[in-house]
């Protein structure tokens, strides 16, 4: 009998690829070794911010189409470019979709009304709340696709750099909320295939704060486990849309050319990117 597909987007809002692999990070490190990584640019011009980025991220569309320019979302196009848990509801009402941010204006803003759950947690609970939320659905509810989005790293790199030991010891504490997801993850029914996938929306400069155009701004990374991927494995041409694409693949969808996506899925030939 096949498996029935399942995805986790687990996002690390301003986390930097070389500093996870610099800190004490062992969760991260186990999913870097069991599937692909793929480290990436945001796109030049784009702008390097939270809103922007996670909007990509989501709706597998760069900022031209959905429009998201800064953290306030105004003028967004997600009528037409809605993000990937709305895809896949309306695509199949009885697919359990669920939404769960430690940034309320993901959980508020991005995701639509059609989406199964939508949590944004209180801001006194955090990235702890968020994690408690995301393993309870794992453990007592049944979805099909889950995002979560982690902050602490963002708030670390804002206040402290992300040259610093507190970016380092904020990586480590992402890292142990990973853990305890992809842990739930592997305590449900063996008949599931599920994807794990960890990203981050931008990057952080070593003095701290995002929004500008270098480099260490625009870096982003995409771990993805399951659906087939090689383990150890690294990929050069992986953007921030091929999130969405490839959850929406994973989970059964045809991928519409009416939807207009930037993104394609990851075991999409190289040769049709």
């Amino acid at each position: 009998m096949p498996r029935t597909p399942k995805v986790l987007v687990i996002g690390l809002d301003g986390a930097l690829l070389g500093r996870v692999r610099d800190a004490d990070a062992p969760h991260l490190a186990a999913l870097t070794a069991a599937g692909l990584t793929a480290p990436s640019l945001i796109e030049p011009g784009a702008p390097t911010l939270s809103g922007p980025g996670w909007a990509t991220i989501l709706t597998g569309v760069r900022p031209a189409k959905h429009r998201v320019r800064d953290n306030s979302f105004a003028g967004h196009a997600f009528a037409r470019y809605p993000d990937f848990l709305t895809r896949l509801a309306s695509a199949g009402p009885d697919l359990k979709t669920c939404a769960i941010t430690s940034w309320a204006p993901l959980a508020e803003k991005v995701f639509s009304a059609r989406v199964g759950t939508r949590i944004a947690t209180p801001d006194a609970e955090y990235d702890a709340g968020t994690t408690d939320r995301v393993t309870a659905e794992l453990r007592d509810g049944d979805p099909d696709a889950l995002f979560v989005q982690l902050d602490g790293i963002d708030d670390a790199g804002h206040r402290h750099g992300a040259a610093s030991p507190r970016y380092l010891e904020a990586i480590h504490g992402a890292d142990a909320r990973v853990g305890r997801m992809v842990a739930a993850v592997e305590a449900r029914p063996a008949d599931e295939d599920w994807l794990v996938l960890v990203t981050a929306d931008h990057g952080h400069t070593d003095a701290g704060g995002h929004g500008g155009p270098s480099l260490p701004e625009r870096r982003t990374f995409l771990i993805a486990v399951g659906g087939g991927l090689a383990p150890g494995s690294v990929r050069a041409d992986v953007r921030m849309p091929d999130v969405a694409a490839t959850a929406l693949t994973h989970l059964g969808l045809a991928l519409d050319p009416a939807w207009d996506l930037d993104g394609r899925p990851l075991r999409a030939p190289a040769a049709t990117r």
